[in-house]
């Protein structure tokens, strides 16, 4: 069995075959990077709250320790680029070909961005290298950069409150900082989340001297300009994408079923539609129904992953997964407070903060030493 990523999803997947060793299946994990950044943990790094050993979970420990008690499990450092779902293949980028009976994969997204040019959030190991080059320029700048954060759902309002907290106040030659914009292609801040919520985070950004600027959707970004279709623009010298999720290009290669936008359609049971031996769960995987590209929902599949690969290989009823129709938001506002949102219902404050700061290092810490 192979699990391609280092998601959410496979995370626990490795961490309930460490609970209950099956037997008969050797499960391999297999990822570009050996340590997993937990995403509601990063805009708390980028704003400087957390180191970034706080927030990563090292995916070759949490293997050995599912070996450990007895489980078949090793991780694999590797970067896959490309599959063949006919052959039961994954061939990796440094010439190497794995062979599978049940694959499953958990590669997350990219945020869409016109001409591929400034930082997106996703990848996260790439994300957090360009921030530091980014921390670096701003250093060095002789005057405030303009920075521009695109995306008006909850990754980037976090991100641009994180960027401002960490930017804004770094010693930068000649005084030198930063000045955010928000943009948006929607009319208002935070879609499908309550009114109050609105109000609070917009009302926060610009206290905190955040320019908004709403539907603004970025055709283009030329001559240090973002472009909307209607020719408008926008200056800024640099640009942070945390805009809807693209699917990998690489898997319009590989044969599998996928919807419009590239990723990989699956039934209620996170299983290929074309090819029954392939799961996906996370960002890359399209199941039925509405289900939103956040990480919440990740979390919510591995348990139901687990217990599906398990059957796929041993025979047994496949379990459906059912997304929740409601999901808490605990928005940062990286001022020592945070926004929670759910129902329709907000509530705010620094307890807010503290619960979320909690609940995202108890999260870490389940993945972590001594816990399978």
């Amino acid at each position: 069995m192979l699990l391609v990523g280092g998601g959410h999803s496979h995370i626990e997947v490795v961490r309930r075959f460490g609970l209950t060793p099956p037997a008969g299946i050797d499960l391999t994990l297999v990822s570009r990077e050996a340590t997993a950044p937990y995403s509601g943990m990063l805009p708390g790094h980028v704003a400087g709250l957390y180191p970034l050993d706080a927030i990563g979970i090292d995916l070759a420990a949490l293997c050995r320790m599912a070996a450990a008690r007895g489980a078949a499990v090793r991780f694999e450092a590797a970067a896959v680029e490309r599959i063949d779902p006919d052959a039961k293949t994954v061939r990796t980028a440094d010439g190497r070909t794995l062979a599978y009976d049940i694959l499953s994969l958990n590669l997350g997204s990219t945020p869409s961005r016109p001409g591929a040019v400034g930082l997106a959030v996703k990848p996260i190991p790439d994300f957090l290298v360009a921030l530091e080059a980014l921390r670096e320029r701003v250093a060095a700048a002789s005057r405030p950069l303009r920075l521009a954060v695109v995306g008006a759902g909850p990754a980037g309002v976090e991100l641009a409150l994180g960027l401002q907290h960490r930017l804004a106040k770094m010693p930068a030659g000649d005084g030198a900082a930063v000045q955010i914009t928000l943009v948006a292609a929607s009319p208002e801040l935070l879609p499908g989340r309550s009114a109050r919520t609105r109000r609070l985070i917009d009302a926060t950004l610009r206290r905190r001297g955040i320019d908004v600027e709403l539907s603004f959707e970025v055709a283009a970004f030329r001559d240090g300009a973002l472009v909307d279709a209607d020719g408008h623009s926008l200056l800024a010298d640099e640009v942070v994408w945390a805009t809807n999720a693209t699917a990998p290009k690489w898997l319009r290669e590989t044969g599998l079923a996928l919807d419009e936008h590239g990723f990989v359609r699956v039934d209620a049971t996170l299983r290929s539609l074309s090819h029954p031996s392939v799961f996906a769960a996370g960002d890359v995987a399209s199941p039925p129904g509405r289900v939103s590209k956040a990480g919440v929902f990740a979390v919510r599949q591995g348990p139901v992953l687990a217990h599906n690969l398990r059957r796929a290989a041993t025979g047994g009823r496949l379990r459906r997964y059912r997304p929740q129709r409601h999901w808490l938001a605990l928005i940062s506002t990286a001022d020592g407070r945070a926004v929670a949102d759910k129902f329709g219902l907000s509530v705010s404050g620094r307890w807010v903060w503290h619960w979320k700061d909690w609940s995202d290092r108890r999260f870490v810490r389940r993945y972590g030493a001594g816990r399978p």
